[in-house]
């Protein structure tokens, strides 16, 4: 059951898993009547149990980041997703000229899937430094000196970055929306 779990019910398996794994996060928040409670939900879900799934799923894997392994993407999209959802909340107003079969809270949540989906796999700057600590600069080695010691921290921690550049990116284009508006 951990290895159905870690695999998001084979979404890991199948080529580019992170991907699929966040479109599913993404597929079940738009189909939900109230976004932010199954976010919510998504987040402390992965939270609370993916420590002990990846631990007890690791012997399964041949590597300690095994690409199978999705609930990093899943607590990573989801936290992008309710920071993009929590500012457009409380700002609103952002009313783009689309077509009847799309509405504004989709496209901002496509939105943050694809930025964040490029982050994740790019892994520029910061993301790439928590994923292998050993390629971070000196400064960041000295800042996270802890980060060396726990493969798990460095897994999840990659997405978790991910998400928070993922909500500054997409939160900086509303907000230029906003004044031009």
């Amino acid at each position: 059951m951990n290895y159905q779990l870690a695999t998001l019910f084979g979404l890991g398996r199948l080529p580019g898993g992170g991907t699929w794994a966040s479109l599913f996060v993404l597929i079940v928040t738009i189909l939900s009547k109230d976004p932010s409670n199954t976010l919510l939900f998504f987040i402390s879900i992965t939270l609370l149990f993916a420590p002990a799934i990846y631990k007890k799923s690791l012997p399964l894997f041949s590597s300690k980041d095994p690409k199978e392994f999705v609930l990093d993407e899943v607590i990573g999209m989801a936290l992008a997703l309710i920071a993009v959802h929590t500012f457009s909340s409380i700002f609103g107003g952002f009313i783009f000229n689309l077509p009847d079969y799309i509405n504004n809270q989709e496209l901002l949540f496509f939105t943050t899937f694809i930025v964040f989906r490029i982050f994740d796999i790019s892994k520029i700057g910061p993301i790439g430094w928590i994923d292998d600590p050993n390629t971070a600069p000196v400064w960041w080695s000295n800042i996270d000196s802890s980060a060396k010691d726990s493969a798990y921290m460095n897994v999840i921690g990659d997405d978790i970055m991910a998400a928070l550049l993922t909500g500054i990116v997409v939160i900086s284009i509303l907000s230029t929306c906003l004044w031009v508006i």
